[in-house]
């Protein structure tokens, strides 16, 4: 696994130059002291919205399988504030942020890709999820609920190791709690909810249909 693991390696965010051998370069780097052999796993959740390490991955790593936990998206845009918030980058309340995406980032350059304001546009499951499989193709993905984890992780994880082809781990070495929890856990606001809610349906259906993810925990 490649470290840290907070904050995450962000390899294919970074601006290592016109050469995308440095990407390869800094990867084998990274994981010099793995064995022969051995599945090597990067986790970096920007990578889900952002269109230049989508495409950037897709062309060095082509044989790479990705793998995203996806949660409910009105509940991840909340989610996505309070942590804004909890870090200094948001000053807004939910009702008034969670349409200001425009606004500029207040981190520095080298952190662009971070986008702390993208509240609803990180909750385009369809829109995304079309994009990476236009990218590398349906086989290359698996897209888990982060509520259907949650609620059985030996299962989850003995999906996600069937599916990297590598063999399973008891379910108490992979049970690692929570990472990176919110502070405030207040809850949004019922009628702000409903209506973010409609407004995401059509992305949560497309979503549904173009993965064949059974989205009925969600509710829409």
């Amino acid at each position: 696994m490649l470290k840290p693991f907070i904050p995450e390696p962000k390899v294919c965010l970074l601006d290592l130059g016109p050469d995308e051998n440095a990407y390869l370069e800094h990867y084998a780097t990274l994981l010099a002291a793995a064995p022969a052999g051995a599945c090597c796993v990067e986790k970096t959740s920007n990578y889900w919205e952002n269109d230049e390490a989508r495409e950037r991955l897709a062309r060095i790593l082509p044989e790479t399988r990705f793998v995203f936990i996806l949660r409910e998206p009105v509940a991840r845009a909340y989610s996505n504030w309070r942590w804004s918030t909890q870090n200094g980058l948001e000053t807004l309340p939910f009702e008034q942020a969670f349409d200001r995406s425009d606004r500029q980032s207040p981190l520095p350059p080298r952190q662009r890709h971070a986008r702390p304001f993208d509240y609803l546009p990180r909750s385009e499951y369809g829109r995304l999820a079309s994009k990476w499989i236009s990218a590398v193709g349906k086989d290359r993905l698996r897209f888990y609920l982060f509520e259907h984890v949650t609620r059985d992780l030996g299962a989850w994880a003995a999906d996600l190791f069937a599916y990297a082809g590598v063999r399973r781990l008891p379910t108490a070495i992979a049970d690692i709690g929570v990472v990176n929890a919110a502070v405030d856990q207040s809850p949004m606001d019922p009628g702000i909810e409903r209506e973010l809610r409609a407004r995401l349906r059509v992305e949560v259906l497309r979503f549904a249909e173009l993965t064949s993810t059974d989205i009925g925990c969600w509710g829409y």
